[in-house]
């Protein structure tokens, strides 16, 4: 996962649309059974109607932002505005889950290449959870001169069904269901091969894609991702939360930038302006949230012996900080695992090098893309 999130009955919250506003408050232990059980008893169940009522009457005042309020919000916030400029796209995708077609729409941003190549195969970018595809926006909008990924080739940032301003509901998230939304989503832009890039959670949508369509991949870039069975110490105790807590999928309604922010600090060495804003405003959506604790509980390893299946050539992306997914556990799991692999440390970087360094990951891409296409 991206970042992590602690649950607790009554912890600080904000509603955006409403302005309401709550306060840590904690309930009293429930007292031990005595002789004076009765009485006591009348005492405890009178202060849990009160603070149910009081949490009942908070949480009505709380509604889910919905996608249209909440693309307005992530187009406004000022690292998103080149983005926002250039615009984003939409078109219908077909899929079939569970025996059944679905219909969902694509939103997607595409940054036609300024002179293009027929040797260069397109790129597609893959966010993790909780994320957007506006993850993406410092590497494909530079801010000064330089090499640019779209110089000679086209490329795309897709939006994951549960994430960001993607509409529709496709509850229970699950990874395969993700994989099988962008293998979608290749085919509806006829994407066939491309270079496709996933961080973290997106890191696994992006694999289990090569597994289920290896024709549409020219290569894969994992950074951090998912996809192996954790030991017990091996989970965070939020994740555990999400995983085990009944209420975890009504978190939406607590959620609040506060807390949101000391979950993605440990991630940079600086936090970029915005980003926890960003990463809020997502989890104001009702299925944003439940997408992130759905595929929290979906985390379990079950397809991790189909990695030898990939062919295609895989750079394996670690951030010498990375502390959601060790190199030492995972990196090098994923290494032995992938046929065609490179696992390459990229310095003083966390969870999301597209973010904290964009530039220095834009010309490793560049780099890597044109080896791969000399056949060098």
């Amino acid at each position: 996962m991206q970042c992590h999130f602690r649950f607790a009955l009554f912890p600080a919250g904000k509603c955006l649309q409403t302005g309401w506003k709550g306060e840590k408050r904690g309930m009293e232990p429930i007292p031990s059974p005595s002789a004076e059980a009765p009485r006591r008893r009348s005492w405890t169940w009178g202060a849990l109607s009160v603070a149910a009522a009081a949490v009942a009457s908070s949480l009505v005042a709380c509604r889910s932002l919905g996608k249209d309020a909440l693309e307005e919000h992530l187009t406004a916030l000022p690292k998103n505005q080149s983005a926002a400029t250039h615009g984003l796209l939409r078109t219908t995708l077909h899929t079939a889950w569970d025996g059944e077609n679905q219909e969902f729409e694509l939103v997607y941003l595409h940054r036609p290449a300024q002179n293009p190549d027929p040797r260069r195969a397109p790129v597609v970018l893959v966010h993790g959870t909780p994320g957007t595809l506006f993850t993406w926006a410092p590497l494909l909008f530079p801010d000064g001169a330089g090499p640019r990924l779209d110089d000679d080739r086209d490329v795309y940032a897709i939006e994951i069904i549960g994430h960001g301003i993607a509409p529709g509901d496709a509850a229970p998230y699950t990874f395969d269901r993700c994989a099988q939304f962008l293998v979608a989503a290749l085919e509806t832009l006829q994407l066939e091969p491309a270079h496709v890039i996933g961080n973290s959670y997106g890191g696994e949508f992006v694999w289990r894609a090569a597994v289920l369509a290896p024709e549409r991949f020219a290569s894969l870039v994992l950074m951090h991702p998912s996809g192996y069975e954790r030991k017990d110490d091996q989970w965070l105790p939020e994740e555990e939360a999400m995983r085990d807590n009944p209420l975890a999928k009504i978190g939406w309604r607590l959620n609040s930038l506060k807390r949101v922010k000391k979950a993605l600090d440990p991630h940079f060495a600086e936090t970029p302006p915005d980003r926890a804003e960003e990463m809020f405003l997502v989890l104001e959506n009702a299925h944003n949230w439940k997408a992130m604790v759905d595929l929290a509980r979906d985390e379990n390893g079950t397809w991790s012996h189909r990695l030898p299946e990939i062919q295609a050539p895989t750079l394996l992306l670690w951030g010498e900080r990375e502390f959601a997914y060790p190199i030492e556990d995972f990196g090098q799991r994923f290494h032995a695992d992938l046929p065609q692999s490179t696992l390459q440390e990229m310095p003083a970087t966390g969870h999301y090098p597209q973010e904290e360094h964009p530039d220095r990951l834009r010309e490793l891409l560049i780099e890597r893309f044109h080896s791969l296409e000399s056949g060098s």
